[in-house]
């Protein structure tokens, strides 16, 4: 592999999507806090959680029993993890932490709420969906009045295709608690529903109600920005990400934004800049992929195909790696499958697509996925099946109206197909040139 693209995957060995057990060291009584390599955030940001961590240190070698310090490192240790990516070691540590309210005695009902709250968002970090919303409805028989534990059964409920009650829970956790969290869940279940308009409304909503430059606040920031391209609006997204950027320089969400832009644009070789400088912030395989796209799109085959296979390669050495007694693993079908479809292998990228959508078979983009993958094979028939599912909940994403037109076309439904990439066109002109690119080729070979 050439020597760039080999450094820049190196980046990922102990991040989000990789659990190495060179990184690992969750049996320590207290696991520690990784010194980071690279600037991440504001300095103060990193000082408050290592003064958490240690304080919650101190006062456990002082009293062992204090209970409560088990929940004030369990959330340093997520803060951390969100903010490096380094996400398993960190969901591994906070997951130690809080079995020992959670599996313990003495704990009194306030402390195992917050112990089932925060673990519920580790698993749903780790995509261990449906124990999440195990965990997550247990906290909400012990306190129905925190908006927190509902917005845990939402992300839950979403993400298993659960969508009506995941609409039930937001309204309840909009009427407790109007904030960044119950707006920006409001924004994301409207778009699931085609809502395009209204999401980026509530979005608005989220970042105002934010602190600017909190990673919070830039998440949602950067996601607005993400509707805005979506729905054609490259300027305004433009804006925003830029935005983002001023408040929270070299935050990677922001700068992987910015590559869209450019790549819109066709200026590829400005967003594969971009495109490196976030992984150099935030080890992400999907920045990486997205890299191995700008690489095919500039017509730099041989590095599109070096990168993606490496992506395949240190998610298969991460699975590899994952400790046994892990205390929590990270479900990674999903990047597993996209990493295999990305690399040409169709059959591997089938088998975990297959395990992916049997967890949630009603999920829209599990059924996306898998559709899209059937029609890459030229498996139309099943394509359509899973389109079906896909278009269930009348989504407008442009991308996946397109790819849904392209499957029904194949399928002989030509009327259909058409309507519906016209309808993605007109959502956005801006469809991804891949996704044109593959249908096109599929197509013809239709026709022959």
């Amino acid at each position: 592999m050439k020597k760039t693209t080999f450094i820049l995957l190196l980046l990922l060995l102990c991040g989000s999507n990789v659990y190495l057990s060179s990184c690992s060291n969750h049996k320590e009584e207290i696991p520690a806090l990784i010194e980071r390599n690279k600037v991440m955030g504001p300095e103060d940001e990193k000082a408050t959680i290592a003064k958490t961590y240690q304080k919650a240190k101190d006062a456990l070698a002082k009293d062992p029993k204090d209970m409560k310090q088990y929940i004030a490192l369990a959330s340093a240790y997520i803060s951390e993890g969100r903010i490096t990516g380094n996400n398993n070691y960190y969901s591994n540590a906070a997951v130690q932490m809080l079995n020992k309210i959670t599996d313990g005695e003495g704990a009194d009902k306030d402390l195992l709420f917050q112990a089932l709250s925060l673990k519920s968002a580790v698993l749903l970090n780790m995509h261990q969906f449906k124990d999440a919303l195990v965990v997550a409805q247990k906290g909400v028989s012990l306190n129905a009045y925190n908006s927190g534990i509902f917005g845990a059964l939402v992300d839950a409920n979403v993400e298993l295709g659960n969508y009506d009650e995941a609409i039930k829970d937001c309204d309840k956790m909009l009427s407790i608690r109007p904030d960044l969290r119950s707006y920006s869940r409001a924004s994301y279940l409207r778009q699931i529903f085609g809502q395009n308009a209204a999401a980026i409304e509530a979005m608005k909503m989220a970042v105002e109600a934010g602190m600017p430059g909190a990673e919070s606040t830039e998440w949602a920031r950067t996601k607005l920005a993400d509707l805005y391209l979506d729905n054609g609006n490259t300027d305004s997204a433009s804006i925003v990400y830029r935005t983002s950027l001023v408040y929270r320089p070299d935050y990677p969400y922001a700068l992987i934004g910015m590559a869209r832009v450019v790549k819109n644009k066709k200026n590829y070789d400005g967003a594969i800049v971009y495109t490196r400088n976030a992984i150099k912030v935030l080890s992400e395989a999907s920045f990486v992929s997205f890299l191995a796209d700008l690489y095919e799109l500039k017509g730099d085959a041989i590095h599109a195909k070096e990168t993606r296979n490496d992506v395949v390669s240190l998610l298969e050495e991460g699975q590899k790696n994952e400790p046994e007694d892990a205390l929590v693993k990270h479900n990674v079908s999903r990047e597993m499958a996209t990493a295999y479809m990305n690399a040409g292998n169709l059959d591997k990228a089938l088998q975990y697509a297959k395990t992916d959508i049997n967890m949630r078979p009603e999920n829209i983009d599990a059924n996306e996925l898998i559709a899209w993958i059937y029609y890459l094979k030229g498996d139309y028939a099943n394509a359509k099946i899973h389109t079906g599912k896909m278009l269930a909940t009348k989504t407008q994403n442009a991308n996946s109206l397109y790819k849904a037109g392209a499957i029904y076309a194949a399928a002989g439904n030509t009327v259909q197909g058409a309507t519906l990439m016209q309808a993605a066109q007109v959502i956005n002109p801006n469809i991804d040139p891949l996704i044109v690119l593959h249908s096109k080729s599929s197509l013809a070979l239709t026709s022959k």
